[in-house]
């Protein structure tokens, strides 16, 4: 039997990560259906960013794709102990102006367990760093949201029904037993 504690504090909302950026402390949305790390234009000029023009493009949920303002690159980056200089493209953002996304998680070898409101990054065997996560919504929205840059987008097929096909897919599995201590 899997036991899975119930949330610390039992706050429900979005999932945010305290950063460090450039020196700056600020709170980051940690979102699972983004591809990559983005920055409000508001954010990167506020913090003196040299933003590059870009011919990338990003798709939101289900908007046609929209050309990113730019990229900053050499951008420092800190959650807890971990450290690195990334690059963040830099699109138009209405309700948060750091977004880490799916890619940059792989990246960093973490994991989100929002159960426990907690993020671990691998950064070595058997080294890892446990960092706590912080839930919000604001003012009460119901946020969807998905970016990702259009390179990442796969164009051409029926998503719900290879979603589907998966599901009725014949898989084998082995007979076992259940040990009862």
């Amino acid at each position: 039997m899997v036991l899975i504690p119930k949330k610390r504090n039992g706050e429900k909302g979005l999932v945010f990560v305290d950063i460090n950026i450039v020196g700056q402390k600020r709170s980051a949305l940690i979102d699972m259906e983004a591809s990559d790390l983005f920055i409000s234009e508001k954010a990167a000029k506020k913090l003196v960013l040299s933003i590059r023009k870009s011919n990338k493009k990003i798709k939101i949920t289900t908007s046609k794709k929209a050309p990113t303002v730019g990229v900053v690159r050499d951008v420092e980056l800190q959650i807890d102990e971990w450290k690195s200089n990334e690059e963040f493209k830099v699109i138009q953002l209405d309700d948060y102006d750091y977004v880490l996304g799916l890619n940059f998680i792989d990246k960093i070898q973490a994991t989100l367990q929002p159960w426990v409101d907690l993020i671990h990054i691998v950064i070595g065997s058997p080294t890892k760093i446990i960092v706590p996560v912080h839930r919000d919504m604001k003012v009460r929205t119901k946020v969807l949201s998905s970016i990702q840059l259009v390179e990442d987008v796969s164009y051409g097929r029926n998503i719900n029904s290879s979603e589907r096909n998966a599901t009725k897919a014949h898989s084998k599995v082995g007979s076992f037993k259940v040990h009862k201590q």
